[in-house]
């Protein structure tokens, strides 16, 4: 069996460690048990497991997107396959800023509260980082099977709309949460459905051209 690497042991463990870490400081700057910030959602609000489960496996969806990116961001830059190495790994930064946000309540609780920024202006924000990156790089996604793209910002467009806007104005009880929370599923879905499938065209046509300069 081959000894385990030193670069694989920092990458692997500095992190963790310093997420550990984390986690006392903010136990003790807080003064809050440390159970809070380990324990399971479910366990420590005393609910049943199945609880957001709708939200949980969109936030699933969200992280396998940026892996996929990511992956095969550095599969094109180990082969010197640059062309679209860029826009794969800005897609995944995109992709990790979504997942935290959807995970952690960015632009709801956290950042409203600690930063005293409105809901309204942090999603203007974003809004404005998705035209600047559509705009960046239009023209490889006009290469692609951009019309699932389009859904996803479709659906995901609709989501906020209801919850930043139309939320004072629907009065429909249970069924405002299914239609917000439901756009907001097929937006994600079909988010990660482009990502997936445009990232293993890119791997594909670049490991096509790698064979052809052979």
């Amino acid at each position: 069996m081959r000894s385990i690497s030193k670069q694989q042991l920092l990458i692997t463990f500095i992190p963790a460690i310093s997420i550990l870490v984390a986690v006392v400081i903010a136990s003790m700057f807080f003064n809050i048990n440390m159970d809070f910030f380990t324990r399971d959602v479910s366990a420590i609000g005393n609910i049943h497991p199945l609880a957001g489960i709708l939200s949980s496996v969109g936030i699933l969806l969200w992280c396998v997107t940026a892996s996929i990116c990511f992956f095969a961001a550095i599969i094109l830059r180990n082969i010197k396959q640059t062309a679209n190495f860029w826009f794969l790994l800005n897609s995944a930064f995109l992709s990790i800023y979504l997942l935290l946000d959807d995970l952690f309540l960015l632009h709801e609780h956290l950042i409203p509260i600690y930063s005293g920024i409105s809901e309204k202006i942090v999603v203007m924000f974003l809004g404005i980082t998705v035209f600047v990156y559509l705009t960046t790089y239009r023209l490889k996604i006009f290469k692609t099977n951009y019309s699932v793209l389009l859904l996803a910002l479709g659906f995901l467009s609709l989501s906020v709309v209801i919850d930043t806007i139309l939320e004072t104005w629907l009065k429909i009880g249970q069924w405002q949460y299914f239609i917000e929370d439901g756009f907001k599923w097929l937006g994600i879905a079909s988010w990660c459905s482009y990502y997936t499938q445009s990232s293993l065209l890119f791997v594909i046509k670049a490991n096509e051209n790698c064979l052809t300069k052979k």
